[in-house]
């Protein structure tokens, strides 16, 4: 630029240089202005990261349609795509570029991950959209507003347009000098009919954005679409679809995870394996590995040098979010949700968060209810954690790969004991409140599981918690353990009960009588017919600890008669019923004259010794003992207390066997309507109670009605309990005979040999029920004039059974008579097509 003076004035305008303040307001038909020359090349670049840009976008059809909409006919919105990181929202925006470039319609992409980037960015924009070069100098120089000319000039653009601000996690730095809230910072909705803004963010608080923003919030994708992005990433060498989908569901449908899982697979694919080196290939064995370490996710394949941001890093993406909260003021987000992350999987009640009693735990230290709430607050706002749903209860979650890799964190730190302490005080607290009623029994669920998380933590660092919470938490776990037997889910009481013993055994010692009843409590549940395979280390180990308690507590304890009524029980599970009835007997006898008649033992064992009396056959006895026993329960319990309703089950299954079925039906369906209200239809007692209705309506001779509720609980039952479980199998086999009553014998015939084959193999030949089903087979096959194998058949039944059942036993009887009858006068099978089976044969197998 030379120095002649033109007739006009001229000023010279350096970027980030002083400007008169006159120079802001001359008009450029009236001054000579020149930009002064630049010191580089422009780094800023406002084209959208295009290689980062799947092939396929998966999970994600409605949203997509619904924003390539927006692009069609822009309604002059600003558009705010949130969640926490990992979610997808940079993907689906950049899938949303694509779509809108491919239309000829312009595309800017800008970064907000700090307040310089923006700033460039959208100078830039500015640029390419029309502004003056001077004004944009002038205002990005500070001598302007730069929102305000970037957005006159967005409006004033003539066509569609889409700007993508990615990355927008900070309010502050998205201000430009303005409030975000009240649109007078960087981003503001545009002119109807023109553009599209799109913002990618975890930050989800509706006050944070300009009025009337259209917030989406992202979450994890469904696992058929989870393993489809698998499959596209890894190819098909790595497993099959299903394979990859459950995978993909174990990674939560986070699509972060499903990407770095995918790329890992891919490139493990052709990696130079040294000796010893192991390396995950497949989607089973990425599974087992990320099992073992949450940080495999971030781990490249040992060949290959991958360089990644830290948004593309599962140890690092969430903890970005937790920097940022606590530069904004809020340092105690990150031990908080460390915290929640040692909760269970399920729904964390929010009335479970006593600030009180964190704030005896030194990290908490002051904690008010407001400080908080105000960090749940925080931490929902940037997707750490989700709403869930409770009835009449607030309550979060967390997504899975959250809370691992916050617990992967945590393990690292000093104080993670304190964690475990924390815990341990909630959840006691939470579980001593009183019983809750039944429209609430969702959280009773979620705190057993919280109840189990505290105690494996509490057991991980035993050696650092104070004795009486070692108690708390034994405590908060057996009653998550009596909760799930209760609710028939054995497999899970099995494993806090042994997690119990551990903690008993390494903090009590291995004869303290807690630890002792321990042992108890978890062999009777692995004991129990809904887990196969164990009865006889169950009484191996029953047998043991009665003899430790009657050494150490005496024979009249009551942990030492409860052992002992365990005992009997085995004998009854493996139908030597004899020998059960009078270990019964025995064991009520002592606990009514030691502990009173209506103590816990005594009651349980006339219920037992009642249960002995029916199978013996010894049906009046049984109505006897099981009416006084439920008086007593109804007393001593209440009529919905589970031992009450599990005699009453028993009572009304001896009025049906006793010609009272009519009495019995009654029974049943108010037993099945508070079993169904209490635990749900799938459940086993309401499946029982179901059972029974279903017998007594066929005692009425109600058959269809009869065979409805039959195949009711087979339709119930099977998904959840299995094939082999005892009671299905009894229903199966009652089912069978019922179809045989009314003429389908070839069906009949198949499904008895069916259901006998399986119950000789899980109960054994002489079994009670295996015993019923042959007999059942036995009077179909003289029903059809198959005398022969209904001879064999029964002499078997006799041959069996006596030994522990006793020449008296009706079974025994109904044998010897069906015996003389087949064997004298068998009767043609075309006389015989429906005849009505004899009442003692269609006696009702326990469930």
């Amino acid at each position: 630029m030379d120095d002649v003076r033109r007739p006009s004035q001229w000023a010279w305008a350096e970027s980030g240089g002083n400007v008169q303040q006159a120079g802001r307001d001359i008009r450029n038909d009236t001054y000579d202005v020149r930009l002064s020359p630049g010191h580089g090349p422009g780094l800023v670049s406002v084209e959208a990261p295009w290689g980062r840009l799947p092939e396929r976008l998966r999970g994600r059809d409605d949203i997509s349609a619904d924003l390539a909409g927006l692009v069609a006919d822009p309604p002059g919105r600003l558009v705010v795509l949130h969640g926490a990181g990992g979610y997808g929202k940079s993907t689906l925006a950049l899938w949303l570029a694509r779509h809108a470039a491919d239309r000829q319609v312009p595309v800017w992409w800008v970064s907000a991950d700090n307040a310089q980037a923006l700033a460039g960015g959208l100078r830039e924009v500015a640029l390419q959209a029309g502004a003056n070069p001077v004004s944009v100098e002038l205002a990005w120089s500070g001598r302007a507003s730069a929102p305000d000319l970037l957005w006159r000039t967005l409006d004033a653009v003539d066509g569609r347009w889409v700007l993508v601000v990615d990355n927008a996690d900070d309010p502050d730095v998205l201000s430009g000098g303005g409030r975000l809230s009240e649109g007078t910072g960087w981003l503001r909705p545009p002119e109807p009919g023109h553009g599209l803004v799109v913002v990618t963010s975890r930050q989800g608080n509706p006050r944070s954005w300009p009025r009337h923003t259209d917030q989406r919030l992202l979450t994890g994708i469904d696992a058929a679409d989870a393993g489809l992005v698998l499959t596209d990433l890894a190819g098909p060498r790595a497993g099959s679809l299903p394979e990859a989908q459950r995978l993909g569901d174990r990674l939560g449908g986070l699509p972060l995870a499903l990407r770095l899982a995918g790329s890992y697979l891919a490139a493990a694919d052709d990696a130079l394996l040294v000796p010893g080196a192991e390396l995950p290939r497949t989607f089973v064995d990425y599974q087992a590995a990320l099992d073992a370490r949450v940080d495999v996710l971030d781990a490249p394949p040992a060949d290959h040098d991958e360089e990644r941001d830290e948004r593309e890093l599962i140890s690092r993406t969430w903890e970005l979010s937790l920097d940022l909260l606590a530069r904004r003021g809020h340092p105690r987000a990150r031990p908080l949700l460390r915290l929640l992350s040692f909760f269970g999987q399920a729904p964390i009640p929010v009335d479970v968060l006593d600030a009180t009693l964190l704030a005896t735990v030194p990290t908490w230290a002051a904690t008010t209810p407001e400080t908080v709430s105000r960090l749940l607050r925080v931490l929902l706002d940037l997707g750490l954690v989700d709403r869930a749903d409770l009835p009449d209860r607030q309550a979060v979650t967390l997504h899975r790969l959250i809370r691992d890799t916050n617990r992967h964190h945590a393990a690292a730190e000093p104080d993670v004991h304190q964690h475990a302490i924390a815990l341990v005080k909630l959840v006691h607290a939470a579980t001593r409140t009183p019983p809750i009623a039944q429209e609430a029994w969702s959280r009773r669920h979620a705190l057993a599981s919280h109840a189990e998380a505290a105690l494996e933590l509490c057991r991980a660092h035993l050696d650092h918690v104070p004795p009486d919470l070692v108690e708390q938490a034994i405590t908060a776990g057996r009653e998550a353990a009596f909760f799930r037997r209760h609710v028939y889910d054995l497999d899970r009481a099995a494993v806090d009960f042994q997690v119990i013993l551990d903690c008993q055994r390494q903090a009590l010692g291995e004869h303290h009588p807690d630890t002792l009843a321990t042992r108890t409590d978890l062999a009777v549940v692995r004991g129990a017919p809904a887990l196969p395979g164990q009865p006889d280390q169950a009484e191996a180990e029953l047998s043991e600890v009665l003899d430790v308690q009657r050494r150490v507590l005496g024979d009249h304890h009551p942990d030492t008669l409860r052992t002992r009524h365990a005992l009997a029980g085995r004998l009854a599970e493996r139908g030597d019923w004899p020998a059960a009835e009078q270990a019964h007997r025995r064991t009520t006898e002592i606990a009514q004259r030691e502990l009173g008649p209506d103590h816990e033992a005594t009651l349980a064992g006339r219920h037992a010794l009642a249960q002995a009396l029916y199978s013996l056959g010894r049906s009046a006895e049984a109505e006897t003992e099981f009416h006084a026993a439920l008086q007593a329960h109804r007393r001593v319990f209440g009529e919905e207390h589970a031992n009450t309703l599990a005699t009453w089950h028993g009572y009304a299954t001896v009025l049906a066997d006793l010609e009272k079925p009519a009495a019995a039906a009654v029974e049943f369906r108010s037993i099945l309507r508070i079993q169904e209200r209490k635990s749900g239809e799938h459940s086993e007692p309401a499946l029982s109670a179901r059972h029974g209705l279903g017998h007594s309506l066929r005692r009425l001779g109600r058959n269809t009605e009869a065979k409805a509720e039959y195949e009711a609980v087979l339709d119930l039952g099977r998904p959840t309990l299995g094939d082999e479980h005892p009671g299905i199998l009894t229903c199966r086999a009652n089912l069978a005979a019922l179809r045989a009553e009314l003429g389908d014998t070839a069906s009949a015939e198949t499904e008895l040999r069916d259901v006998l084959e399986i119950q000789c193999r899980v109960h054994g030949l002489a079994h009670p029920a295996t015993l019923q089903t042959r007999l059942d087979l036995a009077s179909l096959m003289a029903l059809n004039g198959d005398t022969p194998s209904a001879e064999a058949l029964l002499w078997q039944v006799v041959v069996l059974g006596s030994p522990t059942l006793g020449l008296d036993h009706p079974m025994i009887r109904l044998c010897r008579l069906l015996l003389n009858t087949v064997t004298s006068s068998p009767t043609p099978r075309r006389d015989t097509r429906r005849p009505r089976r004899a009442g003692p044969t269609r006696r009702r197998r326990r469930r």
